[in-house]
């Protein structure tokens, strides 16, 4: 091991790593750090086979990050059954906090899931009522607010809100804007029409408070993916209309997939609806995902919201097929 331009600290703390093993399996387990610094760390009892090069999650408490396996103890040796990690990012899971107002409870809950995925931490209630009373005891960045509400009057609402915590920016989103009060704007931060895109939504609040991590990290594939084809429907509202577009999958696994289109496009960054069936599922799978990278007519895509029996049926599936040894 080449000379150390670090200090490195004895902590003995129980990490959890995951990440792929010499066998191509994902894996995920507890070990104990022997000692750290912010470039690096010494760690002892994982398990699973690494090799030199490998890239692993590391996550203490809301701590996290990605390390590179610089060396490796050899058998025999003082260092047997430990590993050296190299630091190449990190980040912390300090996220943005929402307070989204709906009275709509299937809106609440496709939202929620929605900004839940770009990062931010997301408190609802069914009830302006309740929103109040939240606010007394949860400090928020933001409040998207439902006009208009079932209790409360929305100037009174956003007043409260003011009062409570002046910090916070309010956003209006409504169906009916013509019966939002002038005086409701003026006192809001923005307005978010319900029929628009989607990314409308994360975009005004990314611009308002700032993305829902302190960092953004790029896209790592950690799960194996499997040729899987079959045909694909994919729904996206822009503009308040709905637009259904077909395709096949080329590959899946139980965190996204690829989809190819033949007419129509997808922009990286949306969230889609995807409905589509396997032989290991009873009835149809349908989920929202969120477009990641787009190659020609090949999007790739994350599955934002999928529940244990739709992953069951997709693993059910996957173990008996051969994983794609280069996934694209």
């Amino acid at each position: 091991m080449g000379h150390r331009h670090e200090e490195r600290t004895p902590l003995r703390l129980t990490t959890l790593v995951w990440g792929v093993d010499g066998h191509g399996h994902v894996f995920m387990e507890q070990v104990q750090t022997l000692d750290i610094s912010s470039r690096g760390a010494r760690l002892k009892g994982l398990q699973h086979p690494v090799s030199v090069g490998s890239v692993l999650g590391v996550q203490n408490g809301d701590n996290q990050g990605r390390f590179r396996v610089v060396w490796i103890g050899e058998a025999g040796s003082a260092r047997e059954g430990q590993i050296g990690l190299h630091c190449i990012q990190i980040g912390r899971s300090a996220k943005k906090s929402l307070l989204y107002v709906d009275d709509q409870e299937h809106e609440l809950d496709r939202r929620r899931s929605l900004l839940e995925a770009f990062g931010y931490r997301v408190h609802t209630t069914l009830r302006g009522q309740q929103a109040l009373e939240a606010l007394e005891s949860i400090p928020v960045d933001a409040t998207i607010l439902d006009h208009p509400l079932l209790d409360l009057d929305t100037v009174a609402m956003i007043e409260c809100i003011k009062a409570l915590q002046p910090q916070a920016r309010v956003i209006l989103l409504s169906a009916f804007p013509a019966t939002i009060p002038e005086r409701a704007l003026e006192l809001s931060d923005a307005f978010v029409h319900k029929g628009e895109n989607h990314s409308r939504l994360t975009t005004t609040i990314e611009q308002l408070v700032g993305p829902g991590n302190n960092l953004k990290w790029p896209i790592t594939r950690c799960l194996q993916r499997y040729a899987v084809s079959v045909p694909v429907a994919v729904n996206v509202l822009r503009s308040g209309i709905n637009t259904r577009i077909h395709g096949r999958s080329t590959d899946l696994s139980e965190g996204g997939g690829a989809i190819e289109i033949d007419a129509g496009e997808l922009v990286p960054g949306e969230i889609i609806s995807v409905e589509f069936s396997l032989p290991t599922a009873t009835k149809p799978l349908h989920m929202y995902c969120t477009v990641r990278h787009r190659k020609e007519n090949r999007y790739g895509v994350e599955f934002v919201t999928i529940d244990p029996e739709q992953r069951q049926s997709i693993l059910d599936l996957c173990q008996v097929l051969v994983p794609m040894d280069q996934p694209q």
